[in-house]
């Protein structure tokens, strides 16, 4: 990509700034979203990239962000990465944003497989660090208590043992935020420096047993998946009937990442005390909204945070799905309606522009961005118009386990369009008759969305269901080096996942026959 030398410093300080006019009252969100996409502009203008798609002519424009959007094509990361990002990543400079980035978060792998190098901006920690000063603020509004002020926050993450290459940084999200957390949240957290370091991830969950009692823990912050089996482990290990008869003071958990509810039953049970859940969405892209209100469990979104939103259709999701993004409409805030799913684009102070984040969202009220996570567009099952989110599948799981008396934590599905229909894997600590289990879930499908009602009547079948024991799931993970915080199982298998894993089931099959 060819683009007109980058400007001195000295030369950018004399032009004078030209931000396009904001045409609404700068106190509604969508007026702050237009002011944060001019900012980006502004700031990113003399990067080569910026260069090379013309953020002057859109800072001259009356319509900033139609202009924007004419501009630069939307993207995902294999494309992304194409074109920009190796060559940030190999240590150039001003190429997506001003100046070198010095930290990339290493992400869950793509489709084509590898992890993704997500660059972090200074200006991306600085909205990290605004944002958790905001969120902490938030819980305090809670009145939680004199106990809980006093007590610790237990954050249960990746490493954060950095890979160094030159002057740039690599490594898991956490591992970034705490090289750079302010000493106010380092007195106020635990495991402690030398324990979030560890990079074996059963060794970190040893040791954090090891330690559990001597903490006075007010908080909890990781993975549900993780999370649960930690508190099993601390449990068990002590022989203790709930957690809180070494943590007394525990309030609340701060979860993100996968959905709650497959795991909300197991950790109410090993708890004497009601716990208050926060919801966040928090991602090595950014920090996207939080749960404001302990009471009610929808976010609200970050607008005013080096980020730029644009939110696509349902009808395209099958399109953003496979990166034919050409001529796809977006939305932006003051265009979406309530109750209807979108899949975020994103663009943000850390260089990613028009970014497809595949996350999806239903906004429960527009005016003030609260919004729920319905899944990702990868995780999507379809085969002839049912998009079963995946929050259709959890809810669809949970209810169907607790009809038997099971807590369901672990499953996956995938579309077999050779027999039109889902075949379902689901984890389970007791036999339940696979039979039934495949008319209830059904069922509950079908209650909770129309399209996959339609779709019965005509084209699918009944689901299969496949039962197994729960912890078939982690050992998968653990062969393909996926254990850890940042590690989740997919609920919808591609193709490639599907035969790893169907090998991967008949060589446990295999085995056991020869016993």
């Amino acid at each position: 990509m060819k683009a007109e030398k980058i400007r001195t410093t000295e030369s950018r300080q004399r032009e004078p700034r030209r931000i396009a006019p904001i045409i609404a009252l700068r106190s509604s969100k969508s007026a702050s979203q237009q002011e944060t996409l001019a900012k980006l502009i502004q700031q990113a203008r003399y990067t080569e990239f910026g260069m090379y798609h013309n953020f002057k002519e859109s800072l001259k424009s009356s319509n900033v962000v139609r202009s924007f959007q004419e501009l630069v094509p939307i993207t995902n990361y294999e494309r992304f990465h194409e074109d920009w990002l190796h060559r940030t990543i190999a240590g150039e400079s001003d190429l997506i944003w001003p100046g070198l980035i010095k930290f990339y978060a290493l992400s869950s792998g793509t489709t084509k497989g590898g992890s993704k190098y997500i660059p972090v901006s200074e200006a991306m920690l600085r909205q990290f660090k605004k944002t958790s000063f905001q969120q902490v603020s938030e819980i305090s509004k809670n009145q939680l208590g004199a106990s809980f002020v006093k007590s610790k926050a237990l954050i249960v993450g990746g490493s954060t043992s950095l890979r160094i290459q030159g002057d740039i940084r690599m490594g898991d999200l956490s591992g970034i935020l705490a090289k750079n957390k302010s000493w106010v949240f380092s007195s106020m957290s635990k495991p402690g420096k030398k324990t979030a370091q560890i990079n074996d991830w059963e060794e970190k969950m040893n040791k954090i047993v090891e330690k559990a009692p001597k903490w006075n823990i007010g908080v909890i912050a990781g993975v549900p998946s993780w999370i649960s089996l930690l508190l099993e482990r601390i449990i068990k290990r002590y022989q203790l009937n709930s957690i809180h008869e070494i943590w007394p003071n525990l309030q609340l958990y701060v979860h993100g990442g996968i959905f709650l509810e497959p795991y909300k039953d197991k950790i109410d049970k090993m708890c004497s005390k009601p716990l208050f859940y926060q919801n966040t969405f928090l991602a090595s892209e950014g920090y996207f909204g939080y749960q404001k209100d302990l009471n009610n469990p929808h976010m609200t979104l970050l607008t005013k945070h080096g980020i730029f939103y644009e939110f696509v259709e349902a009808s395209s999701f099958e399109s953003l799905r496979y990166g034919q993004f050409d001529d796809l409409k977006t939305l932006t805030l003051n265009e979406v309606q309530p109750n209807v799913p979108y899949c975020m684009i994103i663009s943000t102070c850390s260089g990613l522009w028009r970014y497809n984040l595949g996350d999806l969202i239903v906004f429960d009220d527009v005016n003030s961005g609260r919004f729920k996570i319905i899944g990702r567009v990868s995780y999507n099952l379809n085969i002839c118009g049912e998009h079963l989110s995946e929050e259709n599948l959890s809810t669809a799981v949970v209810d169907t386990g607790r009809r038997y008396g099971t807590e369901i934590q672990e499953f996956c599905s995938y579309p077999n369009r050779k027999t039109n229909r889902h075949e379902w894997y689901i984890g389970v600590d007791r036999s339940i008759p696979e039979a039934e289990f495949e008319v209830y879930l059904d069922e509950r499908l079908k209650q909770l969305n129309d399209d996959y009602y339609t779709s019965r009547k005509f084209i699918l079948k009944r689901p299969k269901v496949k039962t197994l024991p729960i912890d078939k799931f982690y050992e998968f993970m653990a062969i393909h080096d996926r254990i850890g915080s940042q590690s989740k199982f997919p609920r919808v298998l591609n193709e490639t996942l599907v035969r790893k894993w169907e090998a991967f089931l008949s060589n446990e099959n295999s085995l056991a026959d020869d016993l």
